[in-house]
């Protein structure tokens, strides 16, 4: 009788466990998906302005320019018309050109990160800005 009781705590004890287990585990899996998007569109708004500042000189269109940068900065091509983007639900609209005679800024505005149970709203983040390159030196 006593070794019955013993077994059913047991089974008691593991679903405690089981539920503290699966909630620590995607928060984890939560916190890093969000921090791999982050960094995929710090690398691509980082590629966007670079992009934009050795493009910029040679430009006499800035509207052509800043579609070139946000087809770089969504879907990793300048000359994309549209496709799968890099980060699911990133769209040209979010992000930000500013194209200044000295510099360039390019930013993501109004973007979230749609994890499992939250969403991450990224707004002016990431933010970068490049002097323009004046084409000396290449």
């Amino acid at each position: 009788m006593r070794r019955r009781r013993q077994a059913g705590s047991a089974l008691i004890e593991l679903a405690g466990a089981l539920i503290l287990l699966v909630t620590l585990l995607t928060g984890i899996f939560q916190t890093g998906y969000s921090f791999y998007t982050y960094d995929v569109l710090v690398n691509a708004v980082r590629a966007g302005g670079r992009y934009a500042s050795l493009a910029a000189p040679r430009s006499s269109n800035s509207a052509e320019l800043s579609k070139a940068v946000r087809n770089l900065v969504v879907y990793g091509d300048p000359q994309a018309v549209a496709g799968k983007s890099i980060v699911p639900g990133l769209e040209p609209r979010e992000v930000e050109v500013v194209l200044q005679p000295e510099s360039v800024t390019v930013s993501v505005r109004g973007f979230v990160i749609d994890a499992l149970f939250t969403k991450v709203r990224l707004d002016g983040r990431p933010t970068v800005t490049f002097p323009v390159s004046s084409g000396v030196g290449r």
